[in-house]
């Protein structure tokens, strides 16, 4: 939280010297925004050992059945729910991925996301082929690095206060996202002009480097789609956002800039 190594808290000279020459972890990706070809040679692009959980969202029921089909002749589990059991979420080949709840949930906990491209050729070829070239973004890959480094999740160091009501996601789901993120809700609004909120020590640990944001550490959220219009808020350590920003965050798994206007 206050930008401190473990070697800044070694009390005897031993455990200083222990500590340097440990070799360094990788740059957190979540702090710029990579290209894909410097993400593909990054820790997370090998499924790790271990059972295979798949989950479809936003399928047809026809793709749902050949999904079925691939979990039971190639070896694996579908389940209908999530959980943080599941390795794998497969959604609909489209240019987009979708930001259905399973989708985000999935990102969040550090799976792959993949196109159904990859059921349909790992049917044809009779065994689970290799995931990187289905992948549906940078962000599900940005996250699975995060994970495999032991760095903190997306939203650690931020809080969140719901404003209004919400319509898509809806305000239970942008709650669940929020714990699952590493985030932490707040059940008053928090007071710009507040010495109390001002001077709170919290630090948001993907904001980027340099940017406004590392400031700030408290949110507030908006549906902007909503006839209710929030004034905009942008004081130190308390920003208003709209929900939309919210959920772009998730699927490129970065603390993405908030919008002006």
């Amino acid at each position: 939280m206050f930008g401190l190594q473990p070697v800044d808290y070694a009390l005897t000279p031993e455990m200083q010297e222990v500590l340097r020459m440990a070799p360094e972890a990788p740059h957190p990706v979540t702090t710029t925004l990579s290209p894909t070809t410097s993400l593909s040679k990054a820790a997370g692009c090998v499924r790790e050992t271990g059972p295979l959980v798949v989950i479809g969202s936003q399928l047809t029921q026809t793709q749902q059945k050949q999904l079925t089909k691939a979990a039971q002749l190639l070896g694996g589990k579908q389940v209908q729910s999530f959980s943080r059991a599941v390795t794998h979420v497969v959604v609909p080949d489209a240019p987009i991925m979708p930001s259905s709840l399973t989708t985000l949930q999935g990102v969040l906990n550090g799976c792959w996301i993949l196109t159904f491209s990859w059921v349909s050729c790992s049917l044809q070829a009779g065994s689970w082929v290799g995931e990187s070239e289905y992948e549906a973004g940078d962000g599900p890959l940005r996250a699975r690095v995060n994970r495999g480094s032991l760095l903190p999740p997306l939203f650690d160091g931020c809080c969140f206060y719901m404003l209004g009501s919400f319509c898509k996601p809806p305000k239970h789901e942008l709650i669940q996202l929020v714990k699952e993120g590493g985030g932490q809700l707040l059940n008053r609004q928090p007071k710009p002009d507040s010495d109390v909120t001002q001077t709170l020590s919290a630090a948001a640990y993907h904001a980027q480097p340099g940017s406004d944001q590392v400031l700030c550490t408290q949110y507030i959220l908006y549906d902007p789609q909503s006839s209710y219009k929030p004034q905009k808020v942008r004081v130190g350590k308390v920003w208003s956002a709209p929900s939309t920003w919210f959920v772009d965050c998730i699927a490129a798994f970065q603390l993405l800039p908030v919008p002006a206007h």
